[in-house]
């Protein structure tokens, strides 16, 4: 693949990566909490529902940092391809050429 396609390429992923945090974090369960009041639960098990949901929404926020520190790897993976390929078009020592 050549380096500017696969640096595009990086870049379009990270966009996503994103995307798809912005998404999660956005997601009706991760203001559940907020009707899960003393009021709200009856029964025998209130605190662990309410525990089992705190968890279950760190879950998600934790996803979402993963992927956006994946999403900023992916760029500096791209970052770093467009630097080797400009150093390799100015016949610098990437390429391979005495400098």
């Amino acid at each position: 693949m050549h380096p500017t396609v696969a640096a595009t390429d990086l870049r379009r992923r990270a966009r996503h990566l994103r995307e798809l945090a912005t998404a999660i974090e956005q997601l009706s369960v991760l203001r559940l909490d907020h009707h899960a009041g003393m009021d709200t639960w009856h029964g025998p098990r209130p605190a662990l529902c309410r525990s089992v949901l705190s968890s279950n929404q760190h879950q998600l926020h934790t996803a979402a940092d993963q992927l956006r520190w994946t999403a900023a790897d992916f760029e500096l993976q791209a970052d770093r391809i467009d630097a080797a390929s400009m150093t390799a078009l100015a016949g610098g020592p990437a390429s391979g050429q005495a400098g």
